[in-house]
Parts: C-alpha cells; sequence; structure tokens
C-alpha cells in the first residue's frame, strides 16, 4: 500500500473518530446540566385530541413522561418539544401541538393536539432506474429507457397502529413488483416490531462494469438481461427511544444472460449467469436527531455488520461492517451546521461485481463526482456543511382538504456551503477506473428547500478536484 493510499484512510478514519467524540462531548454536557431549584409538577392526565384514526397508545408511545410523572417545568417543556419531534418523525401527522391546558397547584394536564395526515396514496409512478437523476439527464441524455412507469400504492397507519402496506408494480425496460408489510410493535411494550419484504424484478439494460468510473450498459429490448427475485423479514428491537436494534434475513435470486457473463466473468464470479445467497444483518442505530426529514440539532449513529452467503449456497462469502455518524449543530440565530460522515470495510478483496458498492450510488457520494461510480471492497466519506435559514413559514390550508385537513403547510428555505471528501480502497477492479484508490475532494454552494410530506429538494453548484464543476440535483421523499 502506497504512502498517499494509507494517509488518505487514515485522514477519513481521524475525521470520523473525531466527530464521534465532538458529538459525545456534547451529550454528556446536556446530561450533566444543573437542574437544581426548578419548580416542581405533577401531570394528572394526558388529554389526546385529533386523532381520528391513530390509536391513543400510538401517540403515548411517543411521548418521553406518562401521566402520573412528578417533573421539573423546565425540563418538563423540554421533553414537550422531544415528544412533539417524536410525534413528528413517524409520519403520521401534518402538525402536531403540545401545550399545558390546565393548571391546579402542583398538578397539570398535558394537551397533545395531532392533524393526521392523509393516508391512502395510489401514487401514479415514473421512476428512474438510474444512479441519480444527475446521470439520466446527463449521461443518458433523458433517455425513456431509464424510466420506469406503474404504480405506487401506499396505505399508512393500517388498523390506526401506524402499520405501512407498500404494494409497488413498475414497468418499461426494468420492471419491479414488490409487496412490503411494517408492523412497528407486536407485544404489550411496544417494543418488539416486523418488516417483511418480497419483491421480483428484471431488466432489459444493464450496466456490467465502470471504464473511467463510468457506466458499461448492455441493452438488449428483446430479452431481460437480469432477473432478480429477493425477500426479506426484519425483526426490530427498539428499548427505548432513541435507540433501535435491527435483525435481518434475506434470501436472493440473482440471473443473467450469457451475454453479460461473456461481457464481465466477474459480474456474478467464474463466469457464472445464477447467483444464490442468504444474508443476515445485524443494526445498532442510537437516534438523536430533532426532525428526522431535515435535521438541524442533534446526531444520528449507526453500525452494522453483514454476512453474505451462508447455508446452502455458497457461491457468495462477504462480510462487511459499516459505520455512521452525522452531526447537527445550531450555531446561533439562523445559522447551522452539520457532518454527515461513513466508513465501510469487507471482505474478502475478490468479490462478485454485482454486490461491490463504493461511492455514487444513493447517498453516498462526494460532491462534485455524482456522474462517477467508485466501487470498492471499502469505503469512506465525510461532508460538512454551514447553512443559514433565508425563510421558513407555514400556509394554512382549508379545513375540508382531505390531504391536509387544516395543517399548515412548512416552506423552508437555507442556503448552504459545503465541502467534502473521500476514499474508496479497491483491491480488484481499480484498472482502467482512475478514482479508485484516490483521494477525492469536493465542494459548493447549494439551496434547500423543505416542504411538507418529508420532502426536501436540494439544488447544489459544486466543483471536484478534477476541476470539474456544475449544477447537481438531489431530493428526497416519503414517496
Amino acid at each position: 500500500m502506497s504512502a498517499k493510499r494509507r494517509a488518505a484512510e487514515y485522514t477519513l478514519l481521524l475525521f470520523f473518530l473525531l466527530s464521534i467524540f465532538n458529538a459525545q462531548a456534547q451529550t454528556e454536557s446536556y446530561q450533566l446540566e444543573d437542574t437544581t431549584g426548578r419548580g416542581i409538577v405533577r401531570i394528572d392526565t394526558i388529554v389526546i385530541d385529533g386523532n381520528r384514526r391513530t390509536k391513543p397508545q400510538v401517540i403515548l408511545r411517543e411521548i418521553t413522561f406518562a401521566a402520573g410523572d412528578t417533573i421539573a417545568f423546565d425540563e418538563l417543556m423540554e421533553k414537550m418539544e422531544v415528544s412533539r419531534n417524536h410525534l413528528m418523525n413517524i409520519g403520521l401527522f401534518n402538525e402536531v401541538i403540545l401545550n399545558i391546558k390546565s393548571w391546579e397547584e402542583e398538578s397539570i394536564i398535558v394537551s397533545v393536539s395531532v392533524k393526521e395526515r392523509w393516508y391512502t396514496f395510489p401514487v401514479p409512478a415514473l421512476d428512474l432506474y438510474d444512479r441519480n437523476l444527475n446521470v439520466w439527464l446527463v449521461d443518458h441524455n433523458a433517455s425513456l429507457n431509464y424510466l420506469q412507469f406503474g404504480l405506487r400504492f401506499y396505505q399508512q397507519n393500517m388498523r390506526g397502529r401506524d402499520e405501512d402496506l407498500k404494494l409497488v408494480a413498475l414497468f418499461g425496460y426494468s420492471q419491479l413488483y414488490q409487496v412490503q408489510y411494517f408492523i412497528p410493535y407486536i407485544n404489550k411494550k411496544q417494543n418488539i416490531g416486523l418488516k417483511f419484504t418480497t419483491s421480483f424484478g428484471r431488466t432489459r439494460n444493464l450496466t456490467y462494469g465502470f471504464y473511467n468510473n463510468k457506466d458499461l450498459i448492455y441493452e438488449n429490448v428483446e430479452a431481460f438481461q437480469k432477473t432478480n427475485f429477493y425477500t426479506l423479514a426484519d425483526v426490530i428491537y427498539k428499548p427505548a427511544f432513541n435507540y433501535r436494534y435491527i435483525f435481518s434475513l434475506s434470501y436472493n435470486d440473482n440471473q443473467v444472460e450469457d451475454t453479460i457473463a461473456e461481457l464481465n466473468p466477474d459480474y456474478f464470479l467464474n463466469g457464472a449467469t445464477r447467483q444464490q445467497y442468504f444474508t443476515a444483518r445485524a443494526i445498532f442505530v442510537r437516534d438523536f436527531k430533532d426532525i428526522a426529514s431535515y435535521p438541524l440539532t442533534g446526531n444520528y449513529l449507526e453500525l452494522s455488520m453483514t454476512k453474505i452467503g451462508f447455508g446452502w449456497f455458497d457461491n457468495v462469502n462477504i462480510f462487511s461492517m459499516t459505520g455512521v455518524f452525522d452531526q447537527y449543530f445550531h450555531l446561533g440565530k439562523k445559522w447551522y451546521a452539520s457532518t454527515q460522515n461513513k466508513l465501510k470495510v469487507s471482505f474478502p478483496g475478490v468479490q462478485p461485481y454485482n454486490l461491490e458498492r463504493g461511492l455514487g450510488y444513493s447517498n453516498d457520494y462526494v460532491h462534485g463526482y455524482e456522474y462517477y461510480v467508485i466501487d470498492g471492497q471499502s469505503f469512506g466519506f465525510t461532508r460538512w456543511d454551514i447553512k443559514n435559514e433565508i425563510f421558513k413559514i407555514k400556509i394554512k390550508t382549508p379545513p375540508k382538504n382531505p390531504f391536509l385537513k387544516g395543517a399548515k403547510i412548512p416552506f423552508s428555505l437555507y442556503g448552504r456551503a459545503f465541502v467534502s471528501a473521500g476514499y474508496v480502497k479497491d483491491d480488484y477492479y481499480y484498472e482502467n477506473n482512475p478514482l479508485n484508490n484516490a483521494f477525492l475532494t469536493g465542494g459548493g454552494l447549494g439551496l434547500d428547500l423543505t416542504l411538507i410530506y418529508d420532502t426536501t429538494i436540494r439544488v447544489e453548484y459544486s466543483i471536484n478536484k478534477l476541476g470539474e464543476r456544475g449544477f447537481f440535483l438531489h431530493m428526497n421523499s416519503i414517496f
């Protein structure tokens, strides 16, 4: 390993560890805040209104205090704000208000008023079968061959118990059929949940490799080049408000045409045209973000271990460990800062090409490199930004509107400056891909628009170390 590569890896690791240390110090200082001399109140009753469908226990489980508790008044104010964030983060409500309804001597009644969302969404779908919108618009010239059209059906809050059903039917050059059901709690303590997913997909155009960190794509309109069957079961254990343990078991059956195996014998390794494997994953989550869809304060830690390949099938054997840490700061007035960090290590060095994932997918990217894929067995990145709230408004909606139900629609716009760095370690496929095993840097300016239904639109102008610059669009939504 060269000195430059070793220095790059150590630099990313140092960023990651310093971020975690900084957050831990902040958390501890908050917990040690002096609480002496506060007035004490007793919570007599918690009154809930506006929940036409949602069961009261679903709301009460997200509140950090209970009827009968005796608590310092200042601490209660903090807990009410945290409880409001918890209720907003479960995605069932457009608006949540917690107030003290009455106060007699030291006894109080707390009011929880909610405005429920519309829970049934038969959504016409026009999806991208591509890594991101920027690649589709520029590299693939907005080709219709990379679009999936069809229907997504979401039924949230089934039975009023925060259970979700998701049905997907997408057509086009790439097709997907999926069923997913999520049960957040199955026991009286409301701390164990389940999620089941089954899907079948197939595509006529397939990325079988990369050259100069750009997609090599084979397309055949007369035959599907790859089919995939996938089924997953998750067990979620949530012992406290901010902690989750997720244990997953899944099965994959992938098949490709002979042409793909000829173009890249390492796609499944050894020129194979079929790949079957079980995957076991364990995930630990510590989540102290204020608002999940667009956090401004708090921190998030996720650690996971994954074993791909065991049991009856031995054509895949990969072990990986991943760590994610995000920290969000309020700098004062309307100024905020944040950092997102991720580190992944996997073994062995030789892995099937289709199972390698580095930078360039979903939210794993360095600014300015959205048009590139940098695959490898291990990677890390760090992103830092500072932002200012330009405006934040809420627009009142008519009470009879079935989708909004009189809720106030939030519109927030933030100006943002950012820098990022990343590194992908690749011991096997790095030839003809110069960004592999190279230290990547980028930065720029952007605008973030946050909307109702957990939607965030980011417009960024970025420049990377290659001197390339341009506008990039990123969007997150529950749909």
